[in-house]
C-alpha cells in the first residue's frame, strides 16, 4: 500500500496541478458509499437489537456512551496520525478491519463484554476513517478542485446511509435483529475493493496534509494553530450548530412516540431517510456554490434553516408535517458536511496540519452534540417539547449572529496556487 514517495515536494511553492485517474476517483466515490454502509449498523439498530435481547435502557445507554466518548477522544490524535503517515489507505484498511470485527462480535455474542468491545472498536475508527477519507481526497485533487471532491464524497456517503438504513431495517425485521451486524461485516469486502481502486501513488503527501507550497519542511507548530483566530471561530460556530442540531431529531422522535404512537415507527424511518436523500441530491450543487459564491453565506444559510426547522418542529402540526420539515435537515446536513472540510482546508493551507485541525474541529463539534442531547432532553422533560425546540432555535440564532459578526470569507485561499 505504498503511497507517494516525494518527500520534499512541500518545499517548492509551485507544483504541477494534480490529475488523478478516473479509477482512483471512482474508488474514492464507492469507498465513501460503503463506509457509510458499514457504519450504519452502529446507529439505531444497536439499541433495537440489544433491547430485543433483554438489555435494559440504562445498560444500552452506557454502551452507546462508551462509543461516543471513544470517538471524541480519538478525533484529534487520529488527525495527527493521518497528517504524519504516508499510508492513508492503510489507516482506512485498519479501520475497516476493526469495524468488521466489532460487527461480528455484536452479531454473534450479544452479551456485555463482546458488545462493549465491538462498540469500542467502532468508536476508535470513528475519528480516523473520516479524516483519512478527507486527506485522500485533498491529496488526489488539491485545494482548487477540493470542493468538487468533497461534494462527491458527501453525495455517495448520503446515498450509502439512506440505502443501508432501508436495507438493514428490512433485514432486521425479516431475518433477525442481529442480521444488520453480519451484513455490516460482509459490506467491508466491497469497501476494501473500492479502497484498492485508489492508486496510492496519486495521493500527494504534502497536499493531503495541507502542506503544499510550504517553504519549511516541517509542519506548523501547535501554538501557530492555537493562535489561528478564524479557525477557533469556525470551531465555535460548529459547536453551536451541533448543539442546536443534534437533539432535534431525538426530541421529534420522542414526541412522535408520545403523541402519534400509531404511526411513530413509520414516520421515524421517514425522518431519517428523507434528509439523507435530500443531502445526496444537492451535495454537488452545494459544493459548486461554495466555490462560486463563497463559504460564509452558505454557513449563514445553514444556521437560518436550522432556526426555521426548530420553530416548525415546535409547532408540530402533525407527523407528516414533521417529515416535510426534515427537508431542511437535509439542506443543513449537506452544507455543514461539505463546508467543514473545505473551510478547515482554507484556514490551514500551507500549515501541514490539515487533518489534525479537522480532527480537533470535529471533536469540538462532537462535544456540542453530546452536550445538546443531555441538556435539551432535560429541558424538554421539565418544560415540554415546545420549549425544548424553541431553546434549540435560540442557539441556532446565536450561531447565525456569530457567523455574521465574526466569520470571514475563506474561499480565496482555495483559489490560490496549490
Amino acid at each position: 500500500m505504498a503511497e507517494s514517495k516525494v518527500a520534499n515536494a512541500s518545499e517548492t511553492p509551485t507544483r504541477k496541478a494534480p490529475s488523478p485517474s478516473a479509477k482512483s476517483q471512482r474508488g474514492l466515490d464507492w469507498l465513501n458509499f460503503f463506509v457509510a454502509d458499514v457504519e450504519t449498523a452502529f446507529g439505531p439498530f444497536v439499541s433495537v437489537y440489544l433491547a430485543q435481547n433483554g438489555w435494559g435502557q440504562g445498560t444500552i445507554g452506557t454502551i452507546l456512551t462508551v462509543n461516543s466518548a471513544v470517538a471524541l477522544a480519538v478525533q484529534t490524535p487520529a488527525g495527527a496520525l493521518v497528517d504524519w503517515t504516508r499510508r492513508k489507505r492503510t489507516v482506512i484498511a485498519a479501520c475497516l478491519a476493526l469495524i468488521a470485527a466489532g460487527s461480528l462480535l455484536i452479531g454473534f455474542f450479544p452479551t456485555y463484554l463482546p458488545v462493549m468491545a465491538g462498540e469500542f472498536m467502532h468508536g476508535v475508527t470513528g475519528g480516523a476513517v473520516r479524516t483519512a477519507l478527507a486527506a485522500i481526497g485533498l491529496g488526489l485533487v488539491g485545494h482548487r478542485a477540493y470542493h468538487t471532491r468533497v461534494g462527491r464524497n458527501h453525495r455517495y456517503n448520503s446515498f450509502g446511509n439512506a440505502a443501508t438504513a432501508l436495507g438493514m431495517g428490512a433485514l432486521g425485521h425479516l431475518v433477525s435483529p442481529g442480521a444488520p451486524f453480519l451484513a455490516a461485516a460482509a459490506l467491508c469486502v466491497p469497501a476494501y475493493l473500492a479502497l484498492y481502486l485508489i492508486d496510492g501513488d496519486e495521493i500527494d503527501y504534502a497536499r493531503a496534509r495541507g502542506a503544499a507550497g510550504r517553504k519549511e519542511p516541517k509542519a506548523a507548530q501547535w501554538r501557530e494553530l492555537a493562535r489561528n483566530r478564524h479557525l477557533l471561530t469556525f470551531a465555535g460556530c460548529l459547536f453551536l450548530f451541533q448543539f442546536a442540531n443534534a437533539s432535534m431529531l431525538p426530541l421529534a422522535s420522542e414526541r412522535l412516540a408520545a403523541d402519534y404512537r400509531h404511526v411513530s415507527e413509520l414516520v421515524t424511518a421517514a425522518l431519517v431517510v428523507v434528509p439523507q436523500l435530500v443531502t445526496a441530491l444537492i451535495a454537488t450543487w452545494i459544493a459548486r456554490k461554495a466555490d462560486e459564491r463563497g463559504r460564509r453565506w452558505l454557513l449563514m444559510g445553514a444556521f437560518l434553516a436550522l432556526l426555521i426547522r426548530a420553530v416548525l418542529f415546535a409547532l408540530a402540526f402533525g407527523p407528516w408535517f414533521l417529515v416535510c420539515v426534515q427537508v431542511l435537515g437535509g439542506l443543513t446536513a449537506a452544507v455543514i458536511g461539505i463546508l467543514s472540510p473545505l473551510v478547515v482546508a482554507d484556514l490551514t493551507k500551507r500549515t501541514g496540519r490539515y487533518n489534525f485541525s479537522l480532527g480537533a474541529v470535529s471533536m469540538i463539534a462532537g462535544i456540542g452534540a453530546t452536550v445538546s442531547t443531555t441538556a435539551m432532553g432535560m429541558l424538554a422533560q421539565s418544560l415540554g417539547f415546545t420549549v425544548g425546540f424553541l431553546g434549540l432555535a435560540l442557539v441556532a440564532g446565536i450561531g447565525l449572529a456569530a457567523v455574521w459578526l465574526l466569520m470571514p470569507e475563506t474561499v480565496d485561499a482555495a483559489r490560490e496556487e496549490d
